[in-house]
């Protein structure tokens, strides 16, 4: 099976807020820490990448990682996160 080549980013951005009541409370710290951090070597233009390829991939994207929180709740955040990433590319 292939993996899809966003997923790791993916994973990447979803670790830091697995554990969050509203995964939009730790929005702020993944950006710093993961994306302007340059986690897995990538820029903020690969995770904007990233992000914009699982969204639109239809694929389920909540069960990436063991997490609580369902795919609506997951896709929105992702969405933040992206607009976000996009305000300072």
């Amino acid at each position: 099976m292939a993996v899809d080549p966003w997923a790791g980013h993916i994973r990447a951005v979803l670790y830091g807020i697995q554990f969050e009541r509203d995964p939009l409370d730790g929005i702020d710290r993944i950006l710093e820490q993961v994306v302007r951090g340059g986690a897995l070597g990538a820029t903020p233009m690969q995770y904007l990448e990233s992000i914009q390829s699982a969204l639109a991939s239809g694929k389920p994207l909540a069960g990436l990682l063991p997490q609580p929180h369902s795919e609506e709740t997951i896709r929105r955040y992702l969405k933040e996160l992206a607009n976000r990433i996009q305000a300072i590319i």
